[in-house]
């Protein structure tokens, strides 16, 4: 064991505030039981308190802080060093030393499984039923699950396998991690005469960080920083961004897969669904269009179809052009589809974690920032007015971290340069397999450039999504500017349950305030779902009039129920009329029949009971 090091400039233990940060092991012990109790009273305080009007703590930690600042910025600088204060992680050091110390099963022990528990069991749902991890509860229940599977594997294996292969996010902290500017390793000249290997005996994952410089790869390395303090040749240097992806290494199936579908899932989605869904022909898309005609087609009520069909495009669309890219680049460098396929695929990294920046930062001072600061207040007692965000989408420099985006495709095309030239071929070749091979950058660069163009000529609907030509061919649907919005906000066109676009749903819109604050929802199933299922009090509960398309007393409309016009999130339709004998005047053209408020409403619970 060395117990005196003389360590390089680019050493972070080497600079006196860095170095206390990561390397002493109080400091680090204090922070990852602050981490700890933060995540658990959290999940604590989220089934205390379930529903968002009166819990904003919980989501606030796991949504605004743990993902966005935690994981993203982290990874992309200091690398995955998250993973070194993880409350799983830190429980599991612990009780992997008391358990049954198994080897884990080749079929668990698979990257491939945390991969697709993230992108079928978080991002799929996301998009399919966006309200689904929102509520505090459901954000509990999530992580308390996650936390219990996480227990039962420490508990069952050894060498933290868990983490290696189940964790959801373990293979794409340790993929992404490859972008980071720094790297952990040991001096040379100090290990060669060692034969205690201590700061092998102290990982808990059973790694052997003397031989991580060699291998030009820290593996399953969780940067706890066990192992420096168990010997003080371990370094942590500063290096240039993206320095191991420059050089050969053995390559992870299961990274270059967490790169693309990752990727696909949150950077081509969102541009799909959320940054376009915002432009004014956002109807014309044939996402949209597709969702729409899933939604007539399969009608099961609660599903965001454009959602999931905006991320059904973007998967396809980038496997794609992966795919047709990598293979006409093979053939170019004459080279076996496979090796060229994993060996190039780590230049997609910072598509996602350099371009996830933009949105990051932009997201800090437009919501993060006020949802942990109100969010701490309100969970630990703090007193005081509440804290407004930082900035407003109407604040032109809140769009200069849009450069981002730029600087993510940049950095792509070089990592892709770096890497063509591990194969042996003519500089003709070369140049072909490099612009194939980048065949998603550029589909992403023009993406990105498309959304600008986009804004610029067709303009941006304010305050939520516009599907506004497709309503005009559904019953229910009203053109944006003949709608009436109750609700305040930045979403007030979506409807308050399901998010799903009120003009669209107008005729059939229903209004409450709860606590003084109007809440808009697309139908009467989601209102009833609030006041019968959830059983808020909702006061002042409004219906429109498909006649005048005016908000009126529910509990004095005529409901026609049961017409040949498709009902919204219900196979029996809804339509409310002020006047009774408009309401027969509809009866007598589409059928159905005439039924009070509370007869509807007892129609509408039916949904959640069959």
């Amino acid at each position: 064991m060395v117990k005196h090091q003389k360590r390089s400039n680019n050493d972070i233990y080497k600079i006196p505030l860095l170095g206390f940060m990561f390397k002493n092991k109080f400091f680090i012990r204090a922070l990852q039981l602050c981490v700890l109790a933060l995540f658990f009273y959290a999940i604590f305080f989220g089934i205390l308190y379930p529903t968002k009007e009166e819990n904003i703590f919980t989501t606030a930690v796991f949504w605004s802080l743990f993902w966005p600042l935690f994981v993203v910025v982290s990874l992309s600088t200091f690398g995955r060093v998250f993973c070194g204060i993880c409350p799983h992680g830190f429980m599991g050091k612990y009780i992997t030393k008391f358990g049954l110390k198994k080897n884990m099963p080749k079929a668990l022990a698979n990257p491939f499984i945390g991969v697709f528990l993230l992108i079928l069991g978080f991002w799929l749902v996301y998009y399919v039923y966006p309200q689904a991890y929102k509520t505090p509860f459901a954000a509990s229940i999530l992580f308390l699950v996650l936390t219990f599977l996480a227990v039962v594997f420490f508990a069952i294996y050894k060498d933290m396998g868990y983490c290696k292969s189940i964790c959801p996010i373990g293979t794409l902290m340790r993929g992404f991690g490859k972008i980071s500017f720094t790297t952990l390793g040991t001096y040379e000249e100090s290990c060669k005469n060692c034969t205690t290997f201590e700061c092998a005996t102290a990982c808990s994952s059973n790694l052997k960080p003397f031989t991580f410089d060699k291998r030009n790869s820290i593996t399953d390395c969780t940067l706890c920083m066990d192992c420096s303090s168990a010997c003080e040749a371990v370094s942590f240097k500063l290096v240039p961004p993206s320095q191991s992806l420059f050089k050969k290494f053995q390559t992870q199936k299961a990274e270059v897969w967490a790169f693309i579908l990752i990727t696909a899932a949150i950077t081509i989605t969102m541009s799909f669904h959320h940054a376009l869904g915002r432009v004014a022909i956002a109807s014309e898309y044939p996402w949209v269009q597709f969702g729409l005609y899933l939604q007539e087609a399969v009608a099961i009520n609660g599903i965001d179809y454009i959602g999931f069909s905006a991320l059904l495009f973007a998967m396809s669309s980038t496997i794609f052009f992966v795919y047709s890219g990598m293979y006409i680049a093979s053939k170019a460098l004459k080279e076996d589809f496979s090796k060229v396929f994993y060996t190039l695929g780590y230049a997609f990294a910072p598509l996602f974690i350099i371009g996830g920046l933009s949105h990051t930062y932009e997201f800090f001072f437009l919501e993060h920032y006020s949802n942990i600061a109100n969010g701490f207040m309100q969970g630990f007692g703090i007193t005081g007015e509440e804290v407004q965000a930082l900035a407003t989408r109407k604040d032109s420099w809140i769009h200069i971290f849009s450069l981002l985006n730029h600087v993510a495709v940049i950095w792509a095309l070089i990592i892709m340069f770096k890497r063509i030239n591990f194969f042996s071929a003519s500089k003709l070749a070369k140049g072909l397999a490099f612009i194939s091979a980048s065949a998603l950058i550029f589909f992403y660069l023009g993406l990105n450039v498309y959304k600008v163009y986009a804004f610029k000529t067709y303009g941006l609907v304010k305050s939520g999504h516009n599907h506004a030509k497709s309503s005009k061919q559904k019953f229910q649907s009203v053109a944006l500017e003949k709608a009436v919005l109750l609700q305040d906000g930045e979403n007030r066109t979506s409807g308050v349950v399901c998010g799903m676009d009120l003009p669209m749903f107008y005729k059939t819109n229903h209004s409450a305030t709860l606590e003084g604050k109007v809440r808009q929802y697309c139908s009467l199933h989601c209102l009833a779902e609030d006041l019968l299922i959830k059983k808020l009090p909702l006061l002042a509960i409004q219906v429109v009039d498909v006649e005048s398309l005016k908000f009126i007393d529910a509990a004095k409309a005529f409901y026609v129920l049961g017409s040949r016009q498709k009902g919204t999130m219900s196979k029996t339709s809804k339509y409310a009329f002020e006047k009774e004998e408009d309401a027969a005047a509809f009866m007598k053209k589409y059928g159905g029949k005439i039924h009070s408020f509370e007869e509807a409403l007892e129609v509408a619970k039916k949904d959640f009971t069959h």
